[in-house]
């Protein structure tokens, strides 16, 4: 099984691939946790970046989960090894180690059960994939994205003023031949 996450991809040339501050995805998700229309009890957060940007912000389902090294009660674990952390509210003794370590600040403390509270994909079908109005929040596999991402930064820097392979041989050729 792969690492699955919710992930954000917007088109930052199309106004309609873009978050639109509705938060639909924490109401939903609020609703099919807790059955109330709260959205600081959601597990997926909007975080304004102001100037009209806002970024959702899910658990990253780290491979080394640092929220689940520091648990001292075994409360946040995987069912499966390579399986979604997940959070056994029983055994959560509310100490918010677990929000302190989060590289991502996804774990959060449930208002009102005082324990963490953080994406479990809603068991494979993450509502708030489903109810987005904009579809730019998709279930994904880490692997993958990451894999995108360096190929993305990759060719940013060979595109920000690195010659082409081409000119960059004949400079080479001309500064060995005293011509350059």
């Amino acid at each position: 099984m792969t690492k699955q996450r919710v992930g954000y991809f917007e088109n930052r040339e199309d106004p309609e691939a873009q978050c639109s501050r509705c938060r639909m995805c924490e109401l939903i998700c609020a609703f099919h946790h807790h059955k109330v229309g709260n959205p600081r009890r959601a597990r997926i957060k909007i975080v304004s970046l102001g100037k009209g940007a806002d970024i959702p912000v899910a658990c990253l389902n780290c491979a080394d989960a640092p929220c689940m090294n520091i648990c001292p009660t075994g409360a946040l674990h995987r069912a499966e090894p390579d399986g979604m952390v997940l959070c056994a509210g029983d055994v959560c003794i509310g100490c918010s180690m677990c929000v302190s370590v989060c590289p991502a600040g996804a774990v959060t403390l449930d208002p009102v059960e005082g324990t963490a509270s953080k994406c479990d994909l809603c068991g494979g079908d993450p509502q708030c994939v489903a109810y987005c109005p904009a579809r730019v929040l998709r279930l994904t596999d880490a692997e993958v994205v990451s894999r995108r991402k360096m190929r993305s930064f990759a060719r940013s820097l060979v595109s920000v003023g690195e010659p082409p392979a081409e000119e960059e041989r004949k400079r080479q050729t001309e500064t060995k031949t005293g011509r350059g």
